[in-house]
């Protein structure tokens, strides 16, 4: 250590600070130098750092890309920078506050409105799908089997798209009485039967006007109209009919059906594709007929008187009979005839004739066998003048004519029929062929037959339809079989 030795403070002090001007007068261009160095390297070393933190983003909107510079630090920086602007709608790759680096490619894909209308409900909506499909996919919303869709699915999204869905309602069809759950989008019955692929005719009966709105769970009944072949009185035509029984075509056409009427097939009969269905007309009239009746030929033993002589003890008189005839006609054409009741207006009266039996007298001779031959002969033949093999009584008789529906000409026996000849009899009482002699009427040859012809019945043949009609129906006749040959 030194020792210091106290000096004037005045003096000491004035000496300092001329020290310190002439030291500065000195020193100040090389300490000027050495600040402007400072600054100039701080400088450099800003520019270096600033020059570092510069970043190239490649910005893709809608797959268009641009190269941006930026000294920011996260996405959303660089958009405000470059005074860009997204809908939260639009897909960016990043996160608006993610952190940048230089190099970073991000991708920005813009939502496009859409007008999405649901069952009538509208509302827009964004996007960033490309097809109709996708976004409906990104919206949650799910397009049911039958659901209407105004545009593809696969069609692409445009910018202020249009997009209308209607939801299919379930529907109960019935067809012909067989049912199924349908399901339609269309607003109107007669769209949701073209969208079912039901063809419906012109004659074919459904539950609900075709104009009508479809309702959820409502019910549709569609019965299919069938052809049908009708013929009423005579006259044919086709028609289509709802109906399913007989019955029921013939009250849809208005058909009325009389008392007398018939209906083939029967009313009940269910109603196929081209049935034939008839209605026949059934017209009956009556009518009085004079019938007259004749009488019966009663021989009676007389032994007074000589035999081969008759005697008439009472005469024949012909009754008449008013008989109520009812004519039967189908479709205006006669069909049969019936005897409905019959008074007696004039009764008969039968002749009486006394056949005598009386033995001749006469005298023995000697007559050559000849003689004796002839009177053999003489003795066969009947009081009518000829010979029969029988006779039947109590006969009772009937007419026809070719003029009748379903009665020929031809006969049984192969001849044609003639009036005043043929008869029509049963042939196990009197044989095909043979000639009977009828009381009141004459000869007759057996030449037909007939179902109703049984026992003792004759039916006796005209040629006009009116005169078989006024005979009627006989009784009481005496009739002589002969043979095969006439007298």
């Amino acid at each position: 250590m030194g020792i210091f030795t106290k000096e004037d403070t005045h003096g000491s002090r004035s000496s300092s600070m001329t020290y310190a001007l002439r030291w500065k007068r000195q020193n100040g261009l090389q300490i000027l130098g050495v600040a402007l160095f400072v600054v100039a390297v701080v400088t450099m070393v800003l520019l270096g750092l600033y020059a570092q933190a510069e970043k190239q983003i490649v910005l893709i909107v809608d797959g268009k890309e641009q190269t941006l510079t930026t000294h920011k630090g996260s996405l959303q920086e660089l958009l405000d920078e470059h005074s860009l602007s997204f809908k939260p709608q639009d897909d960016v790759s990043k996160s608006l506050g993610a952190s940048i680096q230089d190099g970073d490619r991000i991708a920005i894909t813009t939502a496009l409105p859409v007008t999405l209308t649901v069952d009538g409900k509208s509302e827009q909506r964004y996007t960033t799908a490309k097809t109709i499909a996708a976004a409906l996919e990104g919206w949650n919303v799910e397009l049911g089997q039958f659901d209407k869709i105004s545009v593809p699915v696969s069609s692409a999204v445009q910018n202020g798209s249009k997009v209308e869905i209607t939801s299919a309602v379930p529907v109960t069809l019935s067809v012909d009485g067989k049912s199924k759950k349908a399901y339609t989008a269309e607003s109107t019955v007669a769209a949701a039967l073209a969208g079912w692929d039901i063809e419906f005719g012109a004659h074919d009966e459904i539950s609900v006007p075709l104009s009508s709105a479809v309702e959820a769970d409502g019910k549709i009944d569609i019965t299919t109209a069938i052809p049908v072949n009708l013929k009423v009185g005579g006259e044919s035509s086709t028609t289509f009919t709802t109906a399913r029984t007989v019955e029921a075509v013939l009250a849809d056409k208005d058909v009325a059906i009389g008392d007398h009427d018939k209906v083939y097939p029967g009313e009940s009969t269910p109603l196929t594709e081209n049935m034939d269905v008839s209605v026949y007309r059934i017209n009956k009239f009556t009518a009085d007929v004079e019938v007259k009746v004749p009488y019966k030929t009663t021989e009676k033993e007389d032994s007074t008187l000589l035999k081969g002589k008759t005697k008439t003890i009472q005469s024949g008189v012909e009754g008449v009979v008013i008989q109520t005839v009812e004519k039967v006609y189908q479709d205006g054409e006669f069909v049969t005839k019936y005897v409905v009741d019959k008074k007696v207006k004039t009764e008969k009266q039968d002749e009486i004739i006394a056949v005598g039996t009386k033995e001749p007298v006469v005298e023995k001779t000697f007559a050559p066998a000849a003689a004796a031959k002839t009177t053999s002969s003489s003795e066969s033949k009947s009081a009518k003048g000829f010979e029969y093999k029988t006779v039947l009584t109590g006969v009772a008789a009937t007419a026809y004519s070719s003029e009748q529906p379903g009665i020929g000409t031809r006969t049984a026996t192969g001849t044609t029929v003639a009036e005043g000849r043929t008869i029509a009899v049963d042939p196990n009482v009197i044989p095909l062929g043979w000639w009977v002699y009828i009381e009141g009427y004459g000869y007759r040859k057996a030449e037909d037959t007939g179902s109703a012809i049984k026992g003792k019945k004759i039916d006796m043949y005209y040629d006009r339809l009116s005169t078989a009609l006024n005979f009627g129906r006989k009784s009481g006749l005496t009739i002589y079989v002969i043979g095969p040959n006439k007298p």
